[in-house]
């Protein structure tokens, strides 16, 4: 519903899911994001810690996914995080 209020304007028949990531997911994601990094060439371990802390918020979030409904193959889905304790949507990662 947050995600909705702070959009605006939402098609009918729109898509929304939702996954709450508590402190354990995000240690997952963490380490996926590390081990990602460090496949890819990066190895010095505070650009490693930088990248994975500018793409994975610390504080329990709710992905939201909202999918357009119109039954069109390749509808755009956005996916949104929203923090958990205020309720505000979160920058999307540079």
């Amino acid at each position: 519903m947050i995600v909705i209020e702070h959009l605006g304007e939402i098609p009918p028949g729109t898509k929304c899911s939702a996954v709450f990531f508590d402190s354990a997911k995000i240690r997952r994601e963490k380490e996926f994001y590390a081990k990602l990094y460090s496949e890819n060439g990066v190895h010095d371990l505070a650009v490693l810690r930088a990248m994975v802390a500018a793409n994975v918020p610390d504080a329990p979030y709710w992905l939201v996914s909202l999918k357009s409904g119109d039954g069109a193959f390749g509808g755009v889905n956005r996916m949104h995080r929203v923090d958990d304790r205020t309720g505000k949507v979160l920058a999307d990662p540079p």
